[in-house]
């Protein structure tokens, strides 16, 4: 697996490879807001969960919020492996919210959902304002510019 990890010039970090990125941002303890982007065929392994590893041990339950407008898919394994890793981290995790406006995407973030047999830990948006709501509630001085 080859990929690279930067942080960025916000205090961001950013790991990529191939044709996919997530881009972690900590909006404050306990909160982080991810950005996946392109089509992610498993090229950065265990790496976009290894990267909440301290995230969860420092401030669990966590609150994590992903937004996908910008990617395309996500493979069978690399779904497999988001599934279980919400399953096996539940009792860590206060709440997952996901925004997407692809209907393909949204399809597939509620197939994690119900496979990882976590309830309604996981709301899947395809309304940007109450995913951005929750984002508010969570993290409110948070500054964060989205794509309408």
């Amino acid at each position: 697996m080859s990929f690279k990890r930067e942080t960025l010039e916000d205090g961001s970090v950013r790991l990529s490879g191939g044709r996919c990125s997530y881009t972690y941002r900590r909006l404050r303890p306990g909160v982080v807001f991810i950005r996946i982007q392109g089509d992610d065929k498993g090229e950065l392994g265990e790496a976009p969960r290894d990267e909440l590893r301290e995230d969860l041990s420092r401030y669990a339950p966590i609150e994590l919020f992903f937004e996908m407008d910008e990617s395309t898919g996500a493979n069978l394994p690399v779904q497999e492996a988001w599934t279980a890793w919400f399953s096996g981290n539940r009792p860590a995790l206060k709440n997952v919210s996901v925004l997407t406006r692809s209907k393909f995407m949204h399809v597939g973030a509620e197939v994690v959902k119900l496979f990882s047999r976590t309830g309604e830990l996981i709301r899947v948006y395809l309304d940007p304002e109450p995913f951005l709501e929750a984002l508010q509630r969570a993290a409110p001085d948070a500054r964060l510019e989205h794509k309408k």
